[in-house]
């Protein structure tokens, strides 16, 4: 696993052998990708909910690639660049490419942009950019600020991406700072910061959101969540039970040893991810947890590819993991019966790791229900340790009609009459017909996303569009399935 070493006062990157800053003699902290992968999801998150003003932007609604796949595509150039800048692509360069970009390039691949020269010219991402931000200027949505999204995360990922050998090439440096400059110069960026990059670590991420929220917020946040009664009851259960044997253990009153690692079943999109975020927050403000962050990763990111290496995988997961919750999801596929597969490794190591970091360490195992359950009788190690089982029921029709309805809310969308009714009737008839592995919120966000869609196609040849238009889902938004049908 990649990581860097950071100095948690003054952000400077350092060698991963150093234990304090050579610049101010602070304490420093690992960060791995993905705080740069958060980042990332973070800007394309902004231009897909932007990407309905697409067609209404004259030098872009006729792109037939959507904006998202064209900051990738730069980022990749930029990347093959930087990474060409010595004439090496490195192993580790790689894939930080592939990590970030979730791909699967090849060093040949980058080999074959040997001759790109980027000095003078604007990636298309920004021209993209800089026409959302000036057609949303026009409509006073004055926080929309893309450009200047995207330019500092081609700063921040350059600096991570030039130091990810543990090692700095000056002349790298300069041509990374070079082209930064052009591209501050030339592209109409608003309000960038030119102070010097400021690199927060897991540490600081997770102390910064915990400062602004206290332990009922987090617990409002957890009951608000819609549908999960049976796993709401049985969470709060469990709080209420750790906070009294934290009272206990503040008297010195003995009590029985108690497993805090969790069993999460059930289909895709009920929620489990978001609970197990919530939980480690909760469990850091009643002291369980010393660090409070969740690291989430699945069989890809624990089992290595030949002897010894699943042990070093797991134990760098396990490592970034420590003082929060580790939560492995699809976990049933770490139990292979097949002689030449390495999962149970990684499940003896991970079995280990629990045992020597119980006061401070906290493991969820999630997946479909009968699989979990196969999954948990593989190994007499893992029944023992996991005997907390919390199941996520599919949701309900009037459950998927109110996350529709939260998602258009956040996205300042409101829904006519017609709409609700028909959102109403499909949710119902989804729910009666629906397959064993019926995918829940996954399913909404992917109706939601279709909706807008149908949305930008309907209110783009129009030459004068209302901000009740804007803002407004209207039935025809909702018949996308029948006009393709």
């Amino acid at each position: 696993m990649i990581e860097w070493t950071v100095c948690s006062n003054c952000g400077k990157i350092l060698d991963n052998s150093q234990t304090r800053c050579v610049t101010c003699n602070s304490s420093v902290s690992k960060t791995n990708m993905d705080y740069l992968n958060s980042q990332l999801g973070d800007l394309i998150f902004i231009v897909n909910t932007l990407n309905v003003l697409k067609p209404l932007c004259d030098s872009i609604s006729d792109l037939d690639v959507s904006l998202e796949s064209i900051i990738y595509d730069d980022l990749f150039k930029w990347f093959a660049y930087l990474g060409l800048g010595d004439d090496v692509i490195t192993d580790n360069e790689l894939e930080f490419i592939n990590t970030l970009l979730n791909c699967n390039y090849t060093k040949d691949d980058l080999l074959e942009l040997s001759g790109l020269k980027l000095d003078d010219e604007i990636p298309l991402s920004f021209k993209c950019m800089e026409e959302l931000d000036s057609y949303a200027e026009k409509y006073n949505m004055n926080r929309v600020n893309t450009a200047n999204d995207l330019f500092e995360c081609y700063k921040l990922f350059s600096k991570f991406f030039i130091t990810v050998d543990n090692e700095l090439n000056s002349e790298v440096l300069n041509q990374c700072n070079r082209y930064l400059a052009y591209l501050k110069d030339n592209v109409n960026i608003k309000e960038v910061d030119s102070a010097p990059l400021e690199i927060k670590t897991i540490d600081e991420i997770a102390e910064n959101e915990d400062s602004e929220k206290t332990l009922n917020d987090y617990l409002d946040e957890l009951n608000g969540l819609i549908g999960l009664a049976n796993v709401k009851k049985d969470v709060n259960s469990m709080i209420n039970l750790v906070q009294i044997r934290k009272i206990r253990q503040s008297r010195g009153i003995k009590q029985p040893s108690m497993s805090l690692h969790l069993v999460f079943s059930g289909n895709p999109g009920t929620g489990k991810t978001t609970v197990a975020r919530l939980l480690a927050k909760i469990y850091h403000k009643i002291g369980v947890l010393s660090r409070g962050h969740m690291i989430e990763t699945d069989r890809s990111g624990l089992v290595g590819g030949y002897v010894g290496q699943t042990a070093i995988k797991t134990k760098e997961v396990i490592s970034n993991a420590l003082g929060g919750i580790l939560f492995i999801d699809e976990a049933y596929s770490l139990a292979s019966k097949s002689e030449n597969d390495y999962g149970q490794e990684a499940i003896n190591t991970l079995l280990k790791e629990m045992e020597d970091n119980r006061d401070d360490f906290i493991v969820i195992v999630a997946g479909y229900t009968e699989l979990m359950d196969e999954f948990l009788h593989s190994n007499p190690g893992l029944e023992s340790r996991f005997n907390k089982f919390l199941h996520f029921k599919d949701y309900d029709a009037d459950e998927l009609y109110d996350i529709f309805m939260m998602m258009a809310q956040e996205a300042n969308l409101s829904v006519d009459d017609a709409g609700k009714d028909y959102l109403t009737k499909y949710f119902t008839s989804l729910v009666e017909n629906k397959p064993a592995n019926f995918a829940n919120g996954r399913a909404v966000r992917n109706l939601f996303e279709e909706v807008l869609t149908a949305q930008a196609n309907r209110l783009a040849p129009k030459d004068d569009i209302s901000d009740d238009e804007l803002n407004t889902l209207t039935y025809e938004d909702f018949l996308v399935d029948e006009d393709e049908d």
